[in-house]
């Protein structure tokens, strides 16, 4: 029968995109997802980026890992070089067996795959898991346990009122080298600029996200009530995406943390604003923004 293996990298967000890609595949396929969390676990060979750990513990999601074995026999045509070697030879007697992403747009060659397979990449489009957009909102991708009453409290005043959130990503994004020139960071323009244009269209109030909240409340001025929501820290820091989910509209950051607390929230007349280029110093086609969304 087969099945789908994901390749896990990167913080929640990433996680998250991954696991719905791989969900998306392994549900049409009618086989099991297996999730590969071998990168994570070997981080400490990965010292230039931020270390990352399994983050979908916090989702009402099934997880099932694979095993070493599985993994290593998934990714044979990857890291065995004589395998390599062969398969270049006598490319009819071995079938794909690994999928890896090629670049940041869509790849219809996804929809064609069959099991076993092996997926690795980043999968950051709605495109490769769209079919299965309510169950991912209703269903998968849910908090657990329930929420604090503090959290509680605030999707109680988010939802009575035309809010909005505001994520503001800096983090490794501003304190390592290389996140920084691959991310880059969100201008504090394009924080007042939507800001203020949302407050044209009806918002009332901004609820605002950040893993630097002090420096946020210094620098970034908003031309409404607002109310900075720093609670959430560490091992509850996942309620913050789930916070945004409970706003009407979303200014997000280019981070897929806050990708997500936009879109699963409730689409319809939600008004999510995101940046117009979301890597630093890259200017190439990418489908990570639905098409309803404004770039800005």
């Amino acid at each position: 029968m087969g099945q789908v293996i994901a390749r896990l990298m990167g913080g929640l967000g990433n996680q998250m995109f991954q696991y719905a890609a791989g969900h998306a595949l392994a549900t049409r396929l009618g086989v099991p997802l297996l999730l590969d969390r071998t990168f994570l676990d070997e981080r400490g060979a990965h010292i230039t980026w931020t270390p990352r750990e399994f983050a979908l513990d916090v989702l009402r999601v099934p997880i099932r890992f694979a095993t070493v074995e599985q993994v290593r026999e998934a990714r044979r045509e990857l890291d065995d070089s004589a395998y390599r070697r062969w398969k270049r030879l006598l490319p009819l007697l071995f079938r794909a067996a690994c999928f890896v992403e090629r670049g940041r747009t869509f790849d219809p060659r996804f929809e064609g795959l069959n099991a076993p397979i092996y997926l690795d990449g980043y999968w950051q489009s709605e495109r490769y898991f769209r079919a299965h957009a309510t169950e991912i909102r209703e269903r998968l991708f849910l908090p657990s346990p329930e929420p604090s009453p503090v959290n509680a409290e605030l999707m109680r005043r988010m939802g009575n009122c035309v809010s909005a959130s505001m994520h503001v990503r800096r983090g490794d994004y501003v304190s390592l080298p290389e996140a920084s020139g691959f991310h880059g960071i969100c201008s504090v323009d394009y924080y007042t600029d939507n800001a203020h244009w949302l407050v044209e269209q009806g918002v009332e109030h901004i609820f605002v996200f950040s893993d630097d909240p002090e420096w946020v409340q210094a620098h970034i001025p908003l031309p409404c009530p607002a109310t900075h929501v720093t609670h959430n820290q560490g091992t509850e820091s996942h309620w913050d995406l789930f916070l945004m989910t409970h706003c009407r509209h979303n200014i997000i950051a280019n981070s897929s943390f806050s990708w997500w607390g936009a879109w699963l929230g409730d689409p319809a007349g939600r008004i999510v604003v995101a940046p117009a280029q979301w890597f630093a110093g890259d200017t190439r086609p990418n489908d990570i923004l639905p098409p309803t969304w404004i770039a800005r």
